[in-house]
């Protein structure tokens, strides 16, 4: 019964957006003119107790219903511009005071993305590098370049903002090490990723406010690699960190134990970490004992092996 009324609350609420026509006040902003656009978020953001990973045909109604305070995912239901989704479908998680991050790659091209273009596969553009391996369509960026930002970032930027994402979930980010491998100096790779996080933290604030969340996926070693002042500038601006395969599935001891190590710098300073592991539903218990006997706060996520985040993961039935 109590699941039924649940969905019952969430297709009025569906109907009653649709129906109203009213849309959100960063839907008909210029972002391009700061001293025009600068809003704030209209309501507080809750402390961060559960969060959910789901990447692949996210669907509103499900993610609303779900117990989980903090949601990331992608900013359209199929990664297509045409299935984006709107400000009155995010405005939907905000009612059941979900805070919503958008995934955002921002050291790798997407070729299903709406920003590529098929002449890139004759014509390559200066910022495009080469492909993933691991991920077929997926191509490494010189993301220092302002070409990257003009055809690709501000773009997607301005798609998040419109929808009324709470923030931005940044993945890629240790392309710094990925380039500094192809023989660049490793300090140049990292102070370059430090400042595009934080032109991005910059132009996505003056726009919807101070609070608007900057969360890093991985590459915390970027803090050591970095110059001491931009590592200044990257604890200050980012809000919270996140972490895949911390406690299962990572490569060695040793790094597993060195991520540990800067997780906890992170939780030192202020900021929240978020952890998802890949693991079945009959090691999640066995994955928060671990979470509990660390000296420092995690709030873990658990998703299916297969690492695809198609699935909104139920495994907190099972504690």
């Amino acid at each position: 019964m109590k699941n039924s009324m649940i969905t019952i609350m969430t297709i009025v609420f569906l109907i009653s957006s649709c129906v109203s026509g009213t849309s959100s006040h960063r839907a008909t902003q210029d972002f391009r003119q700061p001293e025009q656009t600068k809003t704030a978020i209209k309501y507080e953001q809750p402390a961060i107790t559960s969060w959910a990973y789901v990447l692949q045909h996210p669907s509103i109604a499900a993610l609303a219903e779900s117990p989980y305070r903090l949601i990331v995912t992608d900013y359209s239901a199929d990664g297509s511009d045409s299935k984006r989704f709107t400000a009155e479908q995010i405005g939907i998680l905000h009612r059941f005071n979900k805070t919503v991050l958008c995934y955002f790659s921002i050291g790798e091209a997407e070729d299903y993305r709406f920003y590529w273009k098929t002449s890139w596969n004759s014509q390559t553009p200066g910022f495009l590098g080469p492909e993933n391996e691991n991920w077929a369509g997926n191509f490494k960026v010189r993301y220092w370049r302002e070409d990257w930002w003009e055809t690709a970032l501000k773009p997607y930027l301005d798609r998040i903002l419109e929808a009324g994402f709470d923030g931005v979930y940044l993945d890629i980010v240790d392309a710094y090490w990925f380039w500094h491998e192809q023989g660049m100096d490793i300090r140049t790779t990292a102070d370059d990723m430090v400042k595009l996080i934080a032109r991005i933290a910059d132009y996505c604030r003056k726009r919807a406010g101070n609070n608007f969340i900057i969360c890093p996926q991985n590459g915390m070693g970027i803090i050591e690699a970095c110059s001491p002042e931009d590592k200044d500038l990257y604890v200050k601006t980012i809000s919270m960190v996140g972490l895949e395969s911390l406690l299962f599935n990572y490569y060695t001891e040793q790094d597993r134990n060195y991520r540990l190590k800067l997780a906890k710098k992170f939780a030192d300073a202020g900021k929240t970490v978020l952890t998802v592991e890949y693991i079945s539903k009959d090691q999640y218990a066995e994955y928060l004992n671990k979470v509990k006997g660390l000296d420092f706060s995690l709030v873990p996520y658990a998703s299916p092996p297969d690492a695809a985040l198609e699935t909104l993961t139920d495994f907190w039935k099972y504690k």
